[in-house]
């Protein structure tokens, strides 16, 4: 008997958008409130909703679903990691200042919402390039 990974039904995707469109009318509605871009607030919607998108079964279900999620994961998980790193190594050891704020770190909410973001775009073009050439 195969277990899948992936503990979301299909259906969680819409789960996932109606979280990502909330995340984002959140991050408007603190703008329009108190004046100020809480990228914070953007990116705890965006990874919740992105939890459910990328860990939700797909329509095909099978080894190849499962080894592209995976992959696109891992290179995420890498490609992110780096990016984040990099930005705070440059922001924070110099210590460049914006106007009158201090730079801060990426929170662990902004690298999760990265990190799904490259996930998910980079699962769905490995997707897209095997129908692709599946096509030919």
């Amino acid at each position: 008997m195969s277990q899948n990974p992936f503990p979301y039904a299909y259906w969680a995707k819409i789960l996932g958008v109606l979280l990502i469109l909330a995340g984002i009318f959140s991050f408007f509605q603190q703008h329009y409130k108190k004046g100020v871009y809480d990228l914070n607030e953007l990116a705890v919607g965006l990874s919740w909703g992105l939890v459910f998108i990328f860990f939700s079964k797909e329509r095909t279900d099978d080894e190849m679903v499962r080894s592209l999620k995976f992959k696109a994961l891992a290179v995420a998980v890498i490609v992110s990691f780096s990016l984040t790193h990099l930005y705070n190594y440059v922001f924070l050891n110099w210590r460049l200042e914006r106007g009158h704020d201090v730079i801060l770190s990426i929170s662990a909410y902004q690298f999760l919402a990265i990190t799904l973001l490259i996930a998910t775009g980079y699962f769905y073009y490995l997707k897209r390039q095997i129908t692709f050439n599946e096509g030919q």
